[in-house]
This record gives structure tokens, sequence and C-alpha cells, in this order.
């Protein structure tokens, strides 16, 4: 069985009430890190919202996100057929904040902001979160790169976000990778 149906039926039987949350756990806990791999890149063929959720919560719950996934989340943040933009972006200021090729994608992602997260009380969240882990890519790059968004964008908000990320950088330097090392 392909590993993204195993996740969905330990999923299925969980939002159906059948498992627990802990239940859940343990079975997620018979994919292995390749596997979990696998399913990653599998994510872009498959193009399924509901498949993308899980297989990007399985993550987090058993810890499996590395560096052989940071490539596949680039392609799958500009992606407009599922809804875990918010989740990706997080992935990319704290965990994969060492490559300037990030910066790139994740201005990218900033002109590309799906359908579902246009409402102003979604969209300026998302614009922050984006905003954020820019700031948590190499330096001096990715002041660079806040400072020319600045002078670019027209929405004031952004620039008010940009400007403060950028201050916030340039006084406390990248904190992400920071506290990795302690």
């Amino acid at each position: 069985m392909e590993v993204t149906s195993i996740i969905a039926n330990i999923f299925s039987l969980y939002y159906s009430h059948k498992i627990t949350r802990k239940e859940r756990k343990l079975a997620l806990k018979t994919i292995s890190p390749e596997m979990f791999n696998s399913a990653v890149f599998s994510l872009m063929e498959i193009k399924d919202m509901d498949t993308t959720q899980n297989v990007i919560l399985t993550g987090f719950l058993l810890d499996y996100y590395n560096e052989a996934n940071e490539i596949p989340m680039r392609r799958l943040l500009l992606q407009n057929f599922h809804n875990s933009h918010e989740d990706i972006v997080s992935l990319f200021q704290s965990q994969w904040n060492n490559d300037t090729e990030n910066i790139s994608v994740l201005l990218k992602a900033l002109g590309r902001i799906p359908e579902y997260l246009h409402p102003e009380d979604f969209k300026y969240p998302y614009i922050r979160k984006i905003i954020y882990a820019i700031g948590a890519q190499p330096q001096p790059e990715s002041l660079l790169a806040l400072e020319k968004l600045v002078s670019e964008t027209n929405d004031n908000k952004i620039k008010e976000l940009a400007l403060h990320q950028i201050e916030k950088r340039k006084e406390l330097g990248r904190w992400e990778f920071e506290n990795k090392i302690k």
C-alpha cells in the first residue's frame, strides 16, 4: 500500500472517532522517515488537499521534517490545490532557514497568495509569516530582499511588516539559527 494511502487511512479512522489521538500517533509511527519523505515527494503528483494536509500534519506529529523535504516544500508552497501554506512557511522560518534559495521562493509566495487567504483577517497574518521566514534566512541576503520589498511594494501594511522585520533582524540577528546551536 502506498504511504499516502496508509496516512489517509489512519487519519480517516481518527476523524471518524474510531481511534484516539494517542492511537493515531502510534499508528503513524509505523511510517519510517524514508516513507514520510516519499509521501512528501508524491504530494505534487497527487495534488489533493486532504492528502497534503494529512502528510504535513504527520511530519509535525512525528517530527520527521528534514533536509530532503525542503525542495519539495518549496514547490508545494507555490501551489494552490491545498490549504497548508501557513504550515509550510512556518517550516521555512523555523527549520529550513540556511539557504538563500528559499528567499526567492518566499517572495514568489508573497505574490501568489492563495484565494482562501485573501480575506484581510487571513492575508496579513500570512504575509507576516512569509516576511518573518524571509528574515530567518541567511543574512545579508535576507535583509537585502526585505529592503528591496519595502522599496518596491505599494502596500503600506507590507512595508510596515518588512521594516519591522528588518529592524528586528538587525537588532537581534537570526534567532532561529542561534537557538538551534544552543
